[in-house]
């Protein structure tokens, strides 16, 4: 479990309203307005609706393996999000444990002002996860649960692998290697 960072002052992300949002980059390492999809998602009661915003959150915070600062600041927006509306989806559990991952990466940092707000925010994820435990889990809510989950804890190596697991022939050749 990420733990609070001693020495770097507590500062929240930035709200959905904060205009410093137009001047984020994101996957294609262009600028993206993420808030504007996010307060999308907050407002809609449409589960069609809800699709197509995870869907242009997914192709516009990752892409090939880049994220930017939009990617990282999103994140604690869609775990409230998903919280607070119930939206507990392989499309929200998957996007941020890619997200996550891909920080370890050659990716742009966080900067230090926001990292503590950042990390503490993956301290709802176990929460979220347990509230799905009622539902049916299909591979690809499994391995997006479970790759949040162990993101969640700090174990992005384990994070990576299992989300790769959410393809059945992928998971059938580790299988038969194992």
């Amino acid at each position: 479990m990420y733990k609070t960072l001693a020495g770097i002052r507590t500062n929240r992300m930035i709200q959905l309203n904060d205009p410093k949002w137009k001047e984020l980059k994101g996957g294609y390492q262009t600028p993206y307005d993420a808030s504007i999809a996010l307060s999308r998602l907050e407002e809609t009661n449409s589960s069609e609706e809800v699709d197509d915003i995870l869907a242009e959150l997914w192709d516009e915070l990752h892409h090939q393996g880049d994220v930017g600062l939009a990617s990282y600041f999103a994140v604690p927006h869609l775990i409230r999000i998903a919280r607070d509306k119930g939206i507990i989806s392989s499309n929200v559990l998957g996007l941020i444990a890619v997200i996550e991952i891909q920080r370890h990466k050659k990716n742009p940092q966080i900067p230090k002002e926001y990292l503590e707000s950042y990390l503490n925010s993956f301290n709802e994820i176990p929460e979220l996860v347990d509230s799905a435990k009622s539902r049916e889990w299909d591979l690809e809510f499994t391995a997006a649960a479970l790759s949040a989950l162990a993101a969640s804890k700090g174990q992005i190596k384990i994070a990576q692998a299992v989300l790769n697991f959410d393809d059945e022939d992928v998971l059938d050749e580790f299988l038969e290697n194992y």
